[in-house]
This record gives C-alpha cells, sequence and structure tokens, in this order.
C-alpha cells in the first residue's frame, strides 16, 4: 500500500495511506491547505492540488460538485457551463469558458486563483490551465468574431477600452436601496467594485454615483452587472455622459493598458 507525508503547520507527518489521509480530512485534524509530497514532481502540494483528493475535495463543499462532463461541453466547451472557482474556501459556479474569461479582464478573478472543470484530474491555480494562455484566449476570441452572439460580444466587451486601477467611493442603488462600495477597476466601457454587504445577480441594473477623485471627477452611470465573484462584481457602462467618459478615457489612456 502506497503512503505519503503530508506538512500540518509546518510539520511533517506520516507516511499515511490515502485512507489515513482522507481520515485526518473529515476529522479536520488536516486542513486541504496543509501540503502533501508529491513522488512524481518530486515536490509539496497542497492536498486539494493532489488528483488523489480530488473526488473527496469536491464533495466537502456545503453544494458538492458533481463530477459528470455534460454532452454541451462535449459539443461546445467554450459556451457550456463547467467551470468552478475556489474562494474562501467555498466554491463558485459553474461558470462558462467565455464566463471565467470577462471575469480575467474585469480582475474579479486572477491568475492565482484556483479553478476546477469536469475533466480535470485537479484543481489548479489559472495561470497553470492551457485554457486560460493569452494565445488561447486570443484564438477564442478570433474564432468567434464571425459567429458570436450578443451574449459573446458582451464577454468581449472590455477589449474596446484601456483600464486602470482605481480606487475611490462610490454609491449605488438597484431603485429599492442605497448601498456603499469601492471600485477597483475603471474603463470607459464599465468598472469594477468591491462590496461585502451586497448580492446582485448577472444582469441586474443598477445606477452608481462614483465620488470625485484625483483623476476622475464626479460622475454617475446606469449599468449591468455582467461578472460577479465573492465581493467583487464588474459592471458595462449601459448611459454615461460623454464629459465622464471622455475623463475617464484619457485617465485610463495615460495609465491602464488595453483589455
Amino acid at each position: 500500500m502506497e503512503k505519503y507525508f503530508v506538512a500540518h503547520l509546518g510539520i511533517q507527518k506520516g507516511p499515511w495511506s490515502i485512507e489515513e489521509i482522507t481520515l485526518r480530512l473529515n476529522q479536520k485534524n488536516l486542513l486541504w491547505n496543509d501540503y502533501i509530497y508529491d513522488e512524481k514532481n518530486k515536490d509539496w502540494i497542497l492536498i486539494l492540488e493532489s488528483p488523489l483528493f480530488t473526488n473527496l475535495f469536491n464533495n466537502s463543499f456545503k453544494i458538492p460538485i458533481k463530477s459528470t462532463i455534460s454532452q454541451k461541453m462535449a459539443n461546445d466547451p467554450v459556451r457550456d457551463r463547467s467551470w468552478y472557482i475556489l474562494k474562501q474556501e467555498n466554491n463558485y459556479g459553474p461558470f462558462s469558458q467565455l464566463e471565467m474569461i470577462q471575469m480575467l479582464q474585469s480582475k474579479t478573478l486572477f491568475e492565482f486563483d484556483f479553478i476546477w472543470r469536469h475533466g480535470l484530474d485537479s484543481w489548479k491555480r489559472l495561470a497553470e490551465v492551457l485554457d486560460y494562455k493569452p494565445e488561447k484566449i486570443k484564438e477564442i476570441f478570433e474564432n468567434l468574431k464571425s459567429t458570436q452572439t450578443s451574449t459573446d460580444k458582451e464577454i468581449f466587451f472590455r477589449r474596446k477600452h484601456a483600464r486602470a486601477q482605481y480606487g475611490s467611493s462610490l454609491i449605488l442603488h438597484d431603485r429599492k436601496k442605497l448601498f456603499r462600495a469601492e471600485s477597483f477597476e475603471i474603463s470607459a466601457g464599465g468598472a469594477g467594485f468591491i462590496s461585502n454587504e451586497i448580492h446582485f445577480e448577472l444582469d441586474k441594473q443598477l445606477y452608481l454615483h462614483f465620488k470625485p477623485s484625483d483623476q476622475v471627477p464626479a460622475f454617475n452611470a446606469i449599468c449591468k452587472v455582467v461578472s460577479h465573484v465573492g465581493d467583487k462584481y464588474g459592471v458595462k457602462f449601459l448611459h454615461v455622459s460623454a464629459a465622464a467618459k471622455e475623463k475617464i478615457t484619457q485617465f485610463t489612456s495615460a495609465t491602464g493598458k488595453a483589455a
């Protein structure tokens, strides 16, 4: 029976069998972000990254992830919702690859985040997954040019605008209640903000008031939610004044990057 070394709180333990490690994980004597020694790569990896425990990890969530591949994924892997994101010990999803790309562009998903989909043997950091390499994303965009739907076009809306990090207090409302939030990014086409006191579904229409900053004066915008992961939201501007858009464009062109 093969056995494995693990490291808990910096202390090496074992070697233990898969059954022994499983028992300790279930008893919370080991944690998913503890390490296990991977003989194949001759390195320590997180237990949640090990293919040996992927099914157990997927079943450890409050809402377990079913490990089945849909027929739609086989026919259209780009649009099928089969991807999951790990954030603060919870899984979010499923999302399509197009939605994941949009979240990358709006900075609600990052290269260091762990992701998984049906067909992967283990959870991996996004930067390690071939589906999200820059050349692959470019290939998807080129392939969709002639066949993309209105939804696909919306996924790539940020490619039309430069974006930049932008910290500003803002007030938002949904015609029912006022909320406070903090922006972390802006472009002439939309923005990203953080708030842990709200929950809005995709496509929800919001009304935002951005307070003035040294870079951009105060402005109002009618928006639509296009991404949501954890406490981070990405919104597309449906209406913003020409003067505000010009100021945002000047700011992002000088300090931002193409999206």
